[in-house]
């Protein structure tokens, strides 16, 4: 079991480097590979870029630099130390902490400096911060205490008993102990018994981009953005090929995009791709008429439907010239899908397409389905949308635990609406035995642990669910909106699920990068798409 503490001062002017370095060091006696990430300050991202990135609300691009180093160290030992913040003068690092913690995942160790302060006093102060982090959803390791007085200890050890926050060292030693007296202050037992905790690591936003950033990377998929000259479409391609995410296809007269291009103050790269739909459109006429002469196409109907840039970038996925497109941010959801439903069709086995959003929170991603397609779906149909999204998660590196959600948890309602959800978790479990999934479960039940200790008490998804699929569209759209706009939450997509071709939907009010990682989701999908092929 891998593990990420982060050492965290409870108050002013605590020092933290040879905390640190006395915990690795007996750590590593116990042959247990380790490192020490100092995410801020030397050695980390200077404090002036951090201020500058809190003024002008660019935080999470920190994050995830941040977040894209320390895996790096992760991944290669047993457990990593995480220093926060002791210095004084940084008046903003209890929420930078509060982010750090979140982004990384890791639990909090509590460093407080004891002296002469009266019992009491560091108790609360103890106390406050363990407040502050559970609300925030982090997991709490424990506490070390520095500088305890020789003649106080056994007062300070007799106060920490009834704390439910672990003791993991009572250190001697002055203002700074040094390394050697943090080692000889180290408890043992409760070392043993953090190390031995296992917990399912939760994926953050700032790791759920970056992974995406660096699978779609691996891709370098093809994707087509019919919305060519719009502003944000046009900083979105130029990102995503900077980042080597995509090779966007922007579908635009290039007077246009060169006009866009000069209102942003941003030079076109030459190897951007930029094609006129006008010239290619007649390329694409007769492919459309034998895809649709079952339905009475015609040749003048098709010209017609390829004066639309969406038909037109959707049959350049259909026929390769393309392996996924992106539209939205000025075309309705409709407009969108409903040239990929006409032309792409579903995946080969597959009998329903659907939709997932990538839901944001401060601590985790979470996955939510049907919010866009399917208005009322049968039983049949909710189950293979509930194995659709298992199968997402799992490709996006979330660990898939699916809450089959209905206004009742388990017998305590009834009714058809029950009855459909009941039935849709039973056939995911006989067709897909390997997938994790209960229901009926109220929201509450599937995301809260104590609510679920309560309503659920036998079920192991309840409290700890990651895919919430919906039993109706008017309940998924509603309940994704509310989310979206009341908790401040980043939502990414729709991606839609099923097609045989990835073609993904923008909010109409999409910002540059809500383009840029639909663009990434998008040639991941294109990617696997590939492999699957090969």
């Amino acid at each position: 079991m891998k593990h990420a503490y982060i050492l965290l001062p409870t108050s002013n002017g605590v020092p933290l480097e040879n905390v640190s370095a006395g915990i690795l060091e007996t750590l590593s006696k116990r042959n247990l590979t380790v490192a020490k990430f100092v995410p801020f300050g030397d050695g980390g991202v200077p404090f002036a870029e951090i201020r500058n990135a809190l003024i002008s609300d660019c935080e999470q691009v920190i994050m995830e630099l941040l977040v894209d180093k320390f895996l790096r160290v992760f991944a290669k030992h047993d457990v990593v130390i995480v220093e926060g913040i002791s210095a004084p003068e940084i008046f903003y690092k209890r929420e930078l902490h509060k982010m750090l913690t979140s982004a990384m995942d890791a639990s909090v160790i509590l460093v407080a400096k004891a002296g002469n302060k009266p019992i009491d006093d560091l108790i609360g102060e103890i106390s406050v911060e363990e407040h502050f982090h559970k609300n925030a959803n982090a997991f709490m390791a424990g506490c070390v205490f520095l500088n305890v007085p020789e003649d106080g200890e056994a007062e300070l050890r007799a106060a920490c008993k009834n704390s439910d926050l672990p003791t993991l060292g009572f250190v001697h030693g002055g203002e700074n102990p040094s390394k050697e007296a943090v080692v000889a202050g180290i408890e043992e037992e409760p070392w043993e018994l953090i190390l031995k905790e296992e917990r399912e690591h939760r994926m953050s936003p700032p790791e759920f981009r970056n992974f995406l950033i660096k699978k779609a990377q691996k891709f370098k998929a093809r994707i087509v953005l019919p919305e060519g000259s719009e502003p944000r479409t046009v900083r979105a391609a130029i990102l995503a090929l900077q980042r080597q995410i995509a090779v966007p296809i922007l579908l635009a007269k290039r007077a246009d995009v060169e006009k866009t291009a000069a209102t942003l103050c941003m030079n076109l790269p030459l190897e951007l791709e930029i094609i006129d739909p006008d010239n290619i459109a007649t390329k694409y006429v007769s492919k459309l008429v034998e895809l649709r002469k079952s339905k009475g196409m015609t040749e003048e109907m098709a010209k017609k439907m390829l004066q639309d840039s969406v038909w037109v970038g959707t049959m350049m996925v259909k026929a390769g010239d393309a392996e996924g497109l992106v539209s939205g941010a000025i075309h309705s959801t409709a407009d969108t899908v409903r040239p990929a439903l006409t032309i792409i069709k579903p995946r080969e086995g597959t009998s329903i397409i659907s939709s997932v959003f990538f839901m944001c929170l401060p601590t985790q991603v979470l996955v939510y389905g049907d919010c866009a397609i399917n208005p009322n779906p049968t039983t049949d149909e909710l189950a293979q949308i509930a194995i659709q999204c298992a199968d997402t998660a799992s490709d996006f590196g979330i660990v898939p635990r699916v809450a089959m959600l209905s206004y009742s948890t388990g017998e305590s309602g009834k009714g058809e609406d029950v009855n459909k959800v009941k039935e849709a978790t039973a056939k995911v479990k006989e067709l897909r035995p390997d997938i994790e999934i209960d229901g009926p479960l109220q929201y509450d039940a599937a995301i809260m642990e104590s609510v679920a200790h309560t309503k659920a008490p036998n079920s192991h998804i309840a409290g700890r669910a990651t895919v919430f699929v919906f039993p109706d569209l008017n309940t998924g759209n509603t309940t994704y909106k509310a989310v979206q706009r009341s908790a401040k939450t980043v939502s990414i997509g729709p991606m839609l699920q099923g097609l045989a071709k990835p073609v993904n939907d923008l909010s109409r009010g999409a910002l540059v990068d809500d383009i840029v990682y639909t663009i990434a989701i998008t040639a991941v999908q294109a990617g696997m798409n590939r492999q699957i092929s090969e």
